[in-house]
């Protein structure tokens, strides 16, 4: 009986994690329930014959949940709102010429757009309200190529973690993120959960888009004048409503299940079974190479 359990609870977790139901570090924690394999095998090998096997692997499976949600928040701090903070953190480039940023955002608000006015050397100004411990800690370093590498994650501070069905503490998590419109922005990697995203990159020079999503409703604008962009979006169930500036050419690609695309074939004919193009996207000097996969989701783009 153990065993099985064992592999539908790993399942279950990834499920509820993959649709953005549990935030990305759950598993940071969860390798502390390795002795409760031990307790599973206790109980099987003492109840075993004494109760009927579907009660025990009720039992069972009931200690899983408990041990998983004690794990990754502690009994202490269920039921207990957490403490909320209000912080702004600016990253100047340090001497590089072009940036990689990376953002895990668990749940909540999330705007990205440009710097309004940016000094020559701002890179990122990062304003975030809500939850002490899903406070984004930034990670900043310059490679010998002159590549800033900023990198924002929840940084698991004093609090119990993320989980939706415990404290509801998520809705108020709220990042705000400007990006310097002159800074080329060669990888921009998103993962987020059960996030509301608005995301305006049409002031922005990126070149590579890579976004993961949860239970998410997202926004998202392409760049207007970045030359080449290639973007992968994948996510569960979700909805995403995805902008090409007017004059920039696309090439969309979608392969997913049960999944609803709208596509503006007026600028974007269909030209097989699952790839939209503009008629001039091998002229266009700047266009958006997107590749789609998703799960139970709505998709417009327009």
């Amino acid at each position: 009986m153990v065993w099985p359990l064992i592999l539908i609870f790993l399942g279950g977790v990834f499920l509820l994690q993959n649709t953005g139901y549990l935030p990305p570090n759950f598993w940071m924690n969860l390798w502390r329930l390795w002795p409760l394999i031990l307790v599973l095998v206790g109980i099987e090998l003492l109840l075993a014959n004494r109760v009927p096997w579907l009660a025990l692997a009720g039992f069972a499976a009931l200690v899983l949940i408990v041990g998983g949600v004690a794990t990754n928040t502690g009994f202490a701090g269920i039921g207990s709102p957490s403490p909320a903070v209000s912080t702004t953190t600016t990253t100047d480039l340090g001497g590089a010429t072009q940036a990689a940023v990376t953002v895990r955002f668990g749940a909540g608000q999330l705007n990205l757009g440009p710097i309004v006015q940016p000094s020559p050397t701002s890179l990122a100004i990062m304003t975030f309200e809500g939850p002490r411990q899903l406070e984004p800690d930034p990670r900043y370093t310059v490679t010998n190529g002159g590549v800033g590498q900023l990198e924002y994650q929840s940084s698991n501070r004093a609090g119990p973690s993320f989980v939706p069905f415990v404290d509801g503490s998520s809705n108020a998590a709220h990042m705000d993120l400007q990006l310097s419109p002159n800074v080329p922005i060669t990888s921009l990697n998103i993962q987020t959960g059960a996030t509301d995203g608005r995301l305006d990159l049409s002031k922005l020079r990126v070149s590579t888009l890579d976004m993961s999503i949860g239970a998410a409703t997202t926004w998202l604008r392409f760049p207007e004048s970045a030359g080449l962009t290639t973007a992968h979006i994948s996510g569960g169930a979700s909805t995403l409503t995805l902008e090409i500036p007017a004059g920039v050419a696309a090439q969309i690609q979608h392969h997913g299940g049960l999944s609803t695309l709208n596509v503006d074939q007026s600028r974007f004919p269909q030209v097989s079974e699952s790839t939209y193009r503009s008629p001039n996207y091998d002229t266009a000097q700047n266009k958006v190479d997107l590749s789609i996969e998703t799960g139970v989701t709505t998709i417009t783009v327009q």
